[in-house]
C-alpha cells in the first residue's frame, strides 16, 4: 500500500445544492424544559439550511412511516441526513407517546441498499435520553489518552453501516441531565457548539468539543456531584465541513 495514501484523509462531497433533509422528533411527556431544546435545535439546524421537519409526540407508528417516507425521497442533492432525537429511553429504546421504539430503527431505513441516494454520504444521528438509571460521580483522576485510526484505502462496495454516526447524550446505562429552565446539558451545548463553528471546523472535532463541555457540568445530587459524558459512535470515512450554502 502506497504510504501516501493510507495517511491522507479525505472529506466528504459538500458541493451538492442541498445540506440536506434534518428530522427532529421531540417527545415532551414529563420532560419539562424539552421545549427549550426543539427551539434551539430548530433554529441552529436552519441557520445549517437544512430542511428541517418536527415530529413532536408522535407514536411509534407514526414516527416509523415518517422515517419511512423521507428514506424513499431522493437526496440526490443533498450533503448528507440528521437526526435529532430527544425523548426518555432506555440502553436500547426510546419511549415515544404511545411504546418503545428500538433504537437502530431510526437509521435502519438511511443505510446500506436502502436508500441508494445516501450511498456514501453521512448519516448523522444525535440521541439526547437515559441510557439507563446509573449516576456517573466522577472520578479522582483523568488521564487522556489518543491513539491514531487508520483509513482504509478506497473500496468499490461500500460497507452497510459506513457514513453512519450516532451520538449519544450519555455512556450506556447511564442517565442524562436536564434543567426544566435550560434544557438538556447534551443538546445545549450541541447547538453552542455549532453556532460557533459553523464551516470552520470537522465534525468530530466539535463533537468532541460537545463532549467536553457536557463533561465539565455538574449536578448536585445527595450522594455528590453527578457528571455526564456522551458517546460517539462514529462509522465514518471521512472528514466532514458543514460548507456554507
Amino acid at each position: 500500500m502506497d504510504s501516501a495514501l493510507a495517511h491522507e484523509l479525505k472529506s466528504y462531497d459538500t458541493t451538492h445544492p442541498n445540506r440536506g433533509i434534518a428530522l427532529v422528533i421531540n417527545i415532551t411527556k414529563n420532560r419539562a424544559g424539552s421545549e427549550k431544546d426543539l427551539e434551539a435545535v430548530v433554529a441552529v439546524l436552519r441557520a445549517l439550511k437544512f430542511d428541517v421537519r418536527t415530529f413532536i409526540d408522535k407514536t411509534t407508528h407514526e414516527i416509523r412511516a415518517a422515517l419511512g417516507k423521507v428514506a424513499r425521497e431522493d437526496h440526490t442533492y443533498n450533503d448528507c441526513l440528521l437526526m435529532v432525537v430527544m425523548a426518555h429511553g432506555t440502553k436500547d429504546t426510546i419511549k415515544l407517546t404511545n411504546r418503545d421504539l428500538c433504537i437502530n430503527e431510526l437509521w435502519v431505513d438511511f443505510v446500506g441498499n436502502e436508500c441508494p441516494s445516501l450511498i456514501g454520504k453521512p448519516k448523522l444521528v444525535f440521541i439526547q435520553s437515559c441510557r439507563g438509571d446509573k449516576h456517573d460521580y466522577g472520578a479522582t483522576t483523568i488521564k487522556a489518552d489518543s491513539m491514531p485510526v487508520p483509513v482504509d484505502p478506497v473500496r468499490v462496495v461500500i460497507p452497510m453501516y459506513a457514513d453512519l454516526l450516532v451520538m449519544y447524550s450519555s455512556y450506556e446505562r447511564y442517565v442524562s441531565y436536564r434543567c426544566e429552565k435550560e434544557g438538556t446539558w447534551f443538546i445545549q451545548s450541541l447547538c453552542q457548539v455549532l453556532r460557533a463553528n459553523i464551516a470552520k471546523v470537522e465534525l468530530l472535532a466539535m463533537l468532541t468539543h460537545v463532549s467536553y463541555l457536557v463533561a465539565n457540568r455538574s449536578a448536585q445530587m445527595e450522594t455528590g456531584f453527578a457528571k455526564q459524558i456522551p458517546t460517539i459512535h462514529s462509522m465514518l470515512t471521512k472528514a466532514f465541513y458543514f460548507a456554507p450554502k
